[in-house]
This record gives structure tokens, sequence and C-alpha cells, in this order.
């Protein structure tokens, strides 16, 4: 039985990967002699902003860089994001509806979670939970611990949606439950992460957003 929802929000419920690159590229840059591309940042694989700053800027000069990805996540994000995913909205509009209890567990910071919410209509959340409100970045479970916990409910009636492995590894830590949406990624990347998911005992996949109501509804 599912009684809440949590939401991870970059890559599941809205589009945000071409603004990081930006805003990434534009901090990095400083620190190398070569000209750097989007393309370059995205071969590193980059991970949630303060994490990404804490393994690429010199540990003295890290604070000023994430006031400069702030600024530079603020100043991009009408030009550089795609806003919400399609369906999403009348997801999130349809479990309102519901009454189901919603929250956000995100690896993106309070400031920039902060930005996006005025940006874009996400609606209101029970709970939100982002990385600068634990010690320990995700798949440590705190930050999904601490969210399913402030809607007060039983962790094992939670969902968690998010859109990678690590997202279904928090999850198994913190007790909760798992679907992987899969609405943003191609076909050949979800053929990919369908055979790793797999190898990791994952089996509950969204299609799309509206895919959802067929789980709540088992």
């Amino acid at each position: 039985m599912i009684s809440g929802i949590l939401f991870d929000l970059d890559g599941t419920l809205i589009n945000t990967w071409d603004l990081y690159l930006e805003a990434y590229r534009l901090i990095v840059q400083p620190y190398v002699r070569k000209t750097l591309t989007t393309r370059d940042i995205e071969s590193t694989k980059p991970t949630p902003e303060l994490q990404f700053i804490e393994r690429t800027i010199p540990e003295k000069e890290q604070d000023q860089a994430f006031r400069r990805f702030i600024s530079h996540y603020g100043y991009f994000y009408d030009s550089t994001s795609r806003g919400m995913y399609p369906g999403v909205s009348q997801m999130l509009s349809t479990l309102r509806k519901a009454k189901y209890p919603l929250g956000i567990f995100t690896g993106k910071s309070r400031a920039a979670w902060e930005i996006t919410s005025r940006k874009e209509p996400l609606g209101d959340f029970a709970v939100v939970v982002t990385d600068s409100d634990v010690e320990h970045h995700k798949p440590n479970p705190e930050g999904l611990e601490q969210a399913a916990d402030q809607l007060g409910i039983d962790r094992s009636a939670v969902l968690y949606i998010g859109d990678n492995l690590m997202d279904y590894h928090t999850a198994r830590q913190a007790g909760t439950q798992f679907a992987a949406a899969l609405w943003a990624k191609s076909d050949e990347e979800k053929k990919t992460f369908r055979e790793e998911a797999g190898k990791a005992g994952l089996n509950l996949f969204l299609e799309q957003p509206n895919d959802l109501f067929g789980v709540l509804e088992r």
C-alpha cells in the first residue's frame, strides 16, 4: 500500500540538464586553461551542485563558487531550463485531488530550489528536503528518511520516485518503496537503464507520469 509520495526533482519532475551544464561550465572555466564546452562538463558525469563543487573547486573557493553557481542558475533559468516534463503537471494535480500527501527530496540545494519553485508552477508540497538540509549526500538515506518522517507516514508506505539507480539505492536504505521515472530518457537510455536496474533488483518503471496511477491502484 502507498500512502504518500516523494519525488526527486531534476530529471524526474523538471528538465534542467542544459541549465546545469551551462552553470557548471561557467563556474569551472576560471580554473582551466582551455575554453570549456558543455560537452566537456557532461563528460565528467556531473552530480548535484554541492557535490559537484566539492569535487571540482578548490576548498577555499567553494563558497564563492556556490554563490556564482546560484547567480548563473537564476540568470539562465528562463532561457535554458526546459521546465516540467510533459504530463507532470497533470499527474501532480490528480494526486492532490486524490489527497495523497506529496513531498520533494532532491539533491538540489535549498537556494536553487527556491529559484525553481518561483519559476515552475509545481504547486505546494507538504515536505521539501534539499541537499542543504542534510549532512550526507545521496545515496545516504538521511534526507529521504527525514522527508518520509515529515510526511508522518510509515516509511514502508512511502513511494519515492526518481530517475537513476542512486535514487533507488537511497530508497532501499531508507526503507521506502521506489519507482523509476523513465520519461526523461531516450529509447537507448531506457534500454541500458532497464538492464542495469534489473541487475540491481529494480523492477518498477514508469514510462510516463500517468503510469503512476496504475501502481497506486495495485
